[in-house]
């Protein structure tokens, strides 16, 4: 067995490693590291001398598996290195290589050690190439490359944000939503109720900000409170392709709400934002009066289903003075009482820009009644008026009819759901005939239930004016049937002696000619029997009950025949009863003319009078 200088016995090749020549291993060992030809070993220094002469070229096999691997055959890089030698020997029968285990170098060692230096420079040479392409170090790095391996994420391709989306949801520990990451390139983002949240929002940030596409984002009801918000407000800060911003029922409150006006006090392109049902409080107000004031391109506004009150109507009342660029506010479903009611209202007389305007659930009240009769007379732009579930009295009605009267650009409006009553609705009906403008065409009584004059005058109105107008059922006047004789008028219609007496001036007769012309037996007197066939011979427009009402009321002493002075007795009566229906209706036509000179009066007072006309339904039937 081969020996170490020291006469030690040196160990066998191990197994599975491929032999190679002597020239070819010390190429390979000496161009693998040009400082390995002195390593440090347990033993000693280690040098290997390698004789110049002895460099030879030979041909060796490119690949790896043109050797044969025998069953004995070893890796040169698995043994000791002290083993090599011995299968240097045992393969070629070359002589040990010389070893220095001395701990001090000597002069010769020193040449020697330059010799070597030379010569491995000169073996390492003929196996590699010129370039050093195939070194890739950190110290060939340039600047540029080394940032990229330090900070990958700025030289990061991903232009659509999906990657950015899906470490950040990692970051954030929210389940990445397969919905957003397919429709992010689209124009419009809808996502409503998907659970997003606030950390969810955090995770969409990165996306949202690079995004170019989408015009219209749509989380309704996403839970995303005030930090989601303050979070969206600084991703759309400087964007300039979203339009529409729906966050309605995230609850973001009042810190989401200022996030939000703050936002749109810096950005110019969303013309759409709907706030709806996020608890925005009372102390929002000057955050919203500042926004509105600075934003001029912001169009619609709806924050229905708040908690703002009537310090924040204050607010909006100046904001309402000094914006003129926003066409759509709904805040209905608010706490506005009475006075702020009166704000807004205050705010918008003077507006020249909003075209809708709903203001339904709040507390009007009747002062708030006559303050959007002002409004009415006074502004010219409002097109569209919701003031339904208001809590509008009886009283009020007259004040939104001499409103509606004196309007000039009211297309619709709805007054559903307050305490008019029916005579109230009249009354507004009222004033839209009065209002020679014809520009309304719709009008909502809700489910109001009216009477039947209302249902006449409602009904002309829609013929006359091609308009639309809603009410509930309508209800019986049993009133009028209790007094549906009462008037002279209607008594008069209901003789039947004035039928008759109708017959005898067309046949020119008198009553004695009745008289003998019905008289059968000649005893000058007109029993029943005899009233009736007269009557159907004759032809007279009298049914079988009204003949009977006829004998009843003529037979005075009632022994069942009708004599002259009956006939004339009854003749009077007629008379009078004809008199007294002209007098009525006489009476009648001037009250119709003051009841008009009322309403064209335009006054809130004119139509209280009609309120509080008791016959007024009655007058509308005569006239």
């Amino acid at each position: 067995m081969p020996t170490d200088t020291d006469g030690s016995p040196r160990s066998s090749p191990v197994k599975g490693t491929i032999l190679t020549s002597p020239l070819k291993r010390a190429s390979q060992q000496v161009s693998h590291d040009s400082s390995s030809l002195m390593q440090d070993d347990e033993r000693g220094l280690i040098t290997l001398r390698v004789r110049e002469d002895v460099i030879q070229e030979e041909e060796e096999p490119t690949d790896i598996e043109e050797y044969e691997l025998a069953p004995e055959q070893t890796f040169l890089t698995e043994g000791p290195h002290d083993d090599l030698d011995a299968v240097y020997e045992e393969e070629e029968g070359y002589e040990d290589l010389h070893v220095e285990t001395n701990d001090q170098y000597s002069e010769q060692d020193d040449l020697d050690e330059t010799f070597d230096r030379s010569a491995a420079s000169d073996v390492s040479s003929l196996d590699q190439p010129d370039t050093d392409e195939e070194y890739d170090t950190d110290l060939e790095m340039d600047v540029a490359d080394a940032e990229k391996w330090i900070h990958p994420e700025k030289f990061d391709k991903d232009t659509t944000g999906i990657a950015a989306y899906e470490r950040a949801c990692e970051i954030y520990g929210v389940q990445p939503v397969t919905y957003f990451i397919k429709h992010l390139q689209d124009q419009e983002l809808v996502m409503k109720y998907h659970g997003i949240g606030a950390n969810g929002v955090r995770a969409m940030s990165e996306p949202l900000e690079m995004n170019t596409s989408i015009e219209r984002i749509d989380f309704e009801g996403n839970f995303i409170l005030g930090d989601g918000a303050k979070v969206l407000s600084r991703v759309l800060k400087d964007n300039v392709y979203v339009s529409k911003l729906i966050l309605s029922e995230n609850k973001i409150g009042n810190k989401g709400a200022k996030a939000i006006c703050d936002l749109l006090v810096e950005n110019k392109h969303i013309v759409y934002l709907d706030l709806a049902g996020n608890e925005i409080e009372d102390s929002s107000g000057q955050a919203f009066y500042d926004m509105l004031s600075k934003n001029s391109t912001l169009k619609v506004l709806l924050l229905r289903h708040n908690c703002l009150e009537d310090e924040s109507a204050r607010w909006f009342r100046e904001a309402l003075v000094e914006n003129d660029t926003l066409e759509t506010l709904d805040i209905s479903w608010n706490h506005f009482q009475k006075k702020g009611c009166c704000f807004i209202a205050e705010g918008l007389k003077s507006n020249t820009g909003l075209r809708h305007l709903n203001l339904s659930m709040n507390g009007f009240g009747l002062e708030g009644a006559r303050a959007l009769e002002e409004l009415m007379k006074e502004n010219h732009t409002i097109i569209d008026l919701d003031v339904s579930h208001c809590r509008i009295p009886l009283e009020g009605a007259p004040h939104i009819a001499s409103g509606i009267e004196c309007n000039d650009t009211l297309e619709k409006i709805n007054i559903g759901y307050n305490c008019i009553r029916s005579e109230g609705g009249y009354v507004i009906l009222c004033g839209v005939e009065v209002n020679e403008t014809n520009v309304l065409k719709y009008v909502d009584f809700g489910n109001l239930t009216v009477k039947t004059d209302f249902k006449k005058l409602a009904d002309e109105l829609e013929e006359e004016r091609e308009m639309t107008i809603l009410y509930g059922g309508v209800l019986l006047d049993h009133s009028r049937f209790k007094r549906e004789f009462d008037d002279p008028v209607s008594r008069l219609m209901h003789d039947p002696m004035t039928k008759l007496r109708h017959w005898l001036d067309q046949q020119n007769y008198r009553l004695v000619d009745l008289l003998l012309t019905f008289d059968r037996d000649n005893n000058l007197t007109i029993a029943r029997d005899e009233l009736h066939r007269g009557i159907e011979m004759n032809g007279i427009d009298l049914t079988p009950a009204e003949v009977d009402q006829l004998m009843d009321s003529l037979d005075k002493d009632g022994d069942g025949e009708i004599d002259m002075k009956e006939l004339m007795k009854g003749d009077q009566e007629n008379t009078l009863l004809e008199r007294d229906a002209k007098k009525y209706q006489e009476q009648q036509a001037a009250l119709a003319r003051e009841f008009k000179e009322r309403r064209m009066s335009k006054t809130a007072a004119s139509y209280m009078d009609i309120l509080a006309d008791a016959d007024v339904t009655k007058l509308k039937q005569v006239i």
